[in-house]
């Protein structure tokens, strides 16, 4: 009988419980009513509004770029993914490397607070020059409001 050494763990062993995060925060191109919601739409099993602190900007290449911080809301649609590799993987592969994918807090319509995927600029460098939209939404930007 093989013995263990003292500190070994087997494989997928943890201290404390993990879930799975199977949300999604967008705030741009990927909303529901926007252009790009077609690439995830089959994978979307839920959808309901919510808002992330930090700011978005609107880029030269006419799309939002997000950058988290204490100030600002940034408003948008918190999703539920049915296919979580396969979504993610498709929306890599969209956001380019411009964005990076990280977990941030985001407030549900009821105050209530979950942890999402967002999509945000891999370097706030990147929103230099770009302008603010100081209202936080893209879908009241693009419409004059």
């Amino acid at each position: 009988m093989a013995r263990e050494r003292w500190g070994r763990r087997s494989a997928g062993w943890s201290t404390t419980h993990q879930k799975v995060v199977d949300r999604l925060f967008v705030y741009g191109s990927l909303r529901s009513g926007q252009a790009a919601r077609s690439l995830i739409v089959d994978q979307v099993i839920g959808s309901q509004p919510a808002t992330v602190s930090g700011h978005i900007y609107a880029l030269a290449e006419s799309y939002p770029g997000y950058v988290p911080g204490d100030a600002g809301t940034v408003v948008g649609d918190m999703m539920v993914l049915s296919d979580l590799a396969a979504a993610l993987a498709l929306l890599d592969a969209y956001e380019g490397e411009e964005f990076v994918r990280t977990l941030q807090e985001v407030t549900l319509a009821d105050g209530s607070q979950v942890w999402a995927w967002c999509y945000i600029l891999a370097s706030p460098d990147l929103a230099e020059g770009a302008e603010l939209i100081e209202s936080g939404d893209w879908a009241r930007y693009l419409s004059g409001q």
